[in-house]
């Protein structure tokens, strides 16, 4: 039996309601992963990006598990041709701990087998039972490889040439690359559907709008304004927290009743709003376009 990994499967963590109090004495799909890294001297900036969650989500870790601080040292990515996209250390990550043997990872992700008990040992992954590893259906592989896409052009994402428009580029807990751009004529944010739903995600899973806008290089106010701007539901104060838990966020998301919707007005455009709520976005209702058109059937 094989699942496709989302990068937080697992039951959902508990976290306290307050930002600053430690995380709950509970365990967690990726702590042994975790404590391998901090063994073998990754940099919270790197375990972070492996891992999927925010550099404060691994600092609580580390202190719930009694572990030695890791290191603050930024994230080192390599630029030779072959060089591993963090994107595919992360599936590595979950193919490993979901106890897939390593010639189906290595086909899964188009390395050799070598190369995959190479960053195995690179990461400090802990050992697992023979009797519980097994290849996963083919089906399961061949659907992972189209949705993953080819090496080639995740590794095109990461190291392109440097462009002033670039703000900042992370990998979302699903393991996509985002990159966050800024419009060229323009000192604003380059607001996209994915960066849309990043911001919500992160506000679903009661994440301060100041931590998502310092954990995108964003302006702390634009963040605000954005997520009005989709629809998002109000927070109680008290239930903010600084770090970006996405088992969280699905759970908050699930239980509200919202959905994310295509504008009627604006292709293109998505926003939330309840299952028998708005059809049209702020955004567009803000538009000159709207506006004239509301007028013009009055």
């Amino acid at each position: 039996m094989s699942l496709l990994h989302a990068p937080v499967a697992a039951p959902a963590l508990p976290v306290t309601s307050l930002a600053g109090e430690a995380v709950l004495q509970v365990g967690w799909r990726y702590d042994t992963a975790l404590e391998g890294m901090a063994a073998k001297g990754h940099g919270v900036a790197a375990i972070s990006t492996f891992l999927g969650v925010d550099a404060a989500f691994v600092l609580e870790r580390v202190l719930v598990r009694g572990l030695a601080t890791p290191h603050d040292g930024a994230l080192r990515t390599r630029r030779h041709p072959k060089a591993w996209p963090v994107t595919h250390f992360r599936r590595l990550v979950d193919c490993w701990l979901d106890g897939w043997k390593a010639a189906s990872t290595a086909k899964a992700l188009g390395r050799s087998v070598n190369s995959i008990y190479a960053q195995v040992r690179r990461l400090g992954l802990p050992r697992r039972p023979r009797r519980e590893l097994h290849h996963p259906a083919p089906d399961v592989i061949e659907r992972m490889q189209q949705e993953w896409g080819s090496l080639k052009d995740t590794y095109r994402d990461l190291v392109s040439p440097p462009d002033s428009t670039l703000v900042q580029i992370i990998t979302r807990a699903n393991g996509d690359i985002l990159r966050i751009e800024r419009n060229a004529n323009r000192n604003e944010i380059r607001w996209t559907p994915a960066l849309d739903h990043e911001i919500s995600e992160r506000s679903w899973a009661n994440q301060h709008y100041k931590a998502i806008a310092k954990a995108l290089n964003i302006s702390h106010r634009a963040v605000r304004t954005r997520l009005s701007l989709l629809g998002m539901p109000s927070h109680d104060r008290e239930d903010l927290v600084e770090h970006y838990d996405p088992a969280t966020g699905k759970e908050r998301m699930r239980r509200s009743g919202y959905r994310w919707r295509e504008c009627s007005f604006r292709k293109g455009q998505y926003f939330w709003s309840s299952h028998w709520g708005e059809t049209t976005s702020r955004v567009a209702k803000k538009s000159k376009v709207y506006q004239e058109a509301h007028l013009t059937a009055f």
